[in-house]
Order: structure tokens, then sequence, then C-alpha cells
């Protein structure tokens, strides 16, 4: 008898959960204790008066702004809803992981905005549409190359900047004392370091493309055809062979 594979049963995360909420209101208690020298008498009472805004900002405001003291001011009184606003926050988690944000974020600085993350998705994008990812551990390695050659990118700007700059000091010395010097040792440990960062960058690069060619190349699909013919790992294999006689 053919037996049918089930999907795996979702863990439950109400333990996990009441544990972080339980943690976070210690943690404000003793907050309101040291920082306001309250009584802890105090300090609780303080810790459950409900928002100003009566729990709109965590209810419907960005979901990367609740923490898990907000959840638990809604579990407080109403459960359920402080359940759903859970999965309502995982939900735009996995919605920045799968369209490439998270990524761009890792590799941004303070001062990066709106241009420099349209310019490492738009890089995302050309892998993706190359590769077409098939599921969650491609597109990671996909993420991951993009990571890497925007790092190239950075760096390979850095040395052009460093060596421009070296360019125009030796030019300014040749004219002014009509000899060429050579580079200081911080100029050329500075050249160095953008050099060895390119590199590194790079290898990253280029493992991942390793990384993402073995995957792919152990993991060929099976394909039947006509229902007579199936095609494990580009090998065919024929479904149509009469059982030996008194087998069923």
């Amino acid at each position: 008898m053919t037996k049918v594979a089930t999907p795996p049963v979702a863990p439950n995360e109400a333990g996990v959960l009441a544990g972080e909420l339980g943690k976070s209101f210690g943690q404000m208690v003793q907050l309101y204790e040291k920082h306001f020298s309250l009584s802890r008498e105090e300090a609780v009472q303080r810790a459950t008066e409900p928002p100003a805004d009566d729990g709109q900002r965590v209810l419907n405001g960005p979901p990367d702004q609740v923490c898990w003291f907000d959840l638990h001011m809604i579990a407080r009184t109403d459960p359920d809803r402080a359940a759903a606003r859970w999965e309502e926050i995982k939900r735009a988690a996995l919605d920045e992981l799968r369209t490439g944000h998270r990524a761009a974020r890792a590799v941004e600085t303070v001062n990066d905005g709106a241009w420099h993350r349209a310019q490492f998705l738009a890089l995302r994008e050309e892998l993706a549409a190359e590769w077409r990812p098939r599921n969650g551990i491609e597109r990671q390695l996909i993420d991951t190359m993009a990571q890497a050659q925007a790092g190239y990118l950075s760096w390979l700007q850095t040395l052009t900047l460093r060596t421009d700059l070296e360019s125009v000091t030796n030019d300014r010395r040749h004219k002014e004392e009509a000899r060429w010097g050579p580079p200081r040792q911080s100029d050329a440990d500075a050249l160095d370091q953008a050099a060895a960062m390119m590199d590194r960058y790079n290898r990253i690069f280029l493992r991942t493309l390793r990384a993402l060619c073995d995957l792919r190349r152990h993991s060929n699909p099976v394909i039947v055809q006509n229902g007579g013919q199936m095609n494990v790992a580009q090998q065919q294999v024929n479904l149509n062979t009469a059982p030996p006689a008194g087998e069923v």
C-alpha cells in the first residue's frame, strides 16, 4: 500500500511567546525601578498603564517598530488580537526577506538612501532573472551573491578613488618638485586594503556561485512523461514494464 506523505505539523509558539512577553514585562518593571527610583509596586503599576494612544500605534503602525512589551500590552486585554498581530509581523518579515530588502539593509550604511537600495535590488534582480531560484535555499544564495557583488563594487570604487588621489598627489609633486615620489606607507596600506577587500568579496561571490551550481547539479527534478517514462537524474526509466507473472 502506498504511503501518502503528510506535511509536518507547525510547532506551537505559545510557550515561547509567553516567555518573551513575560520577560519583556519584567525588564520594563526593572527599568522603572532603576531609572525612576520607583518601588516594585509603583513600577508594576506604571508598567501596566494603558498606552496614551489606546494601542493604535502597536496595532496599526509599522510591524518593525513593535516590540515584545507592545505585544504584552495587547495580550493583557485581548490575547487573540496579540496573536493575530504577531502573525502580521511574521508575514511582513517574510515579505521583507523574499523581496530582498533585508539583504539590502545588511550592506547599507546610515547615509544610504533610496537610490542605494534600488541599486542593490537591481543587482539582485539580474541574478535572480538568470538563475530563477526555485526555493528558499536558492533565494538565500542569490541574496548572498548580490551582497558579495555589491561589496565588490563598493570597494572597487574606493580603490579607484584612492588610486586617483594618489595620482593627483604625485602629479602635483612632479610639477612642484620636478620629481616623482613613491607613495607613503599609509597610502600604500590604504590601496592594499581596498584591493584585499575587493578580492575577499569576489571570493565570496565565486564560492556562493559554486554552492548554487552544486545544489542544482545534485537536485535534478523527477519528470514523468506520458505516464510511461520518467526522467530521474537525466536518465530515462520505463514505467510501462509489465509485472512478472503472478504479481499484481
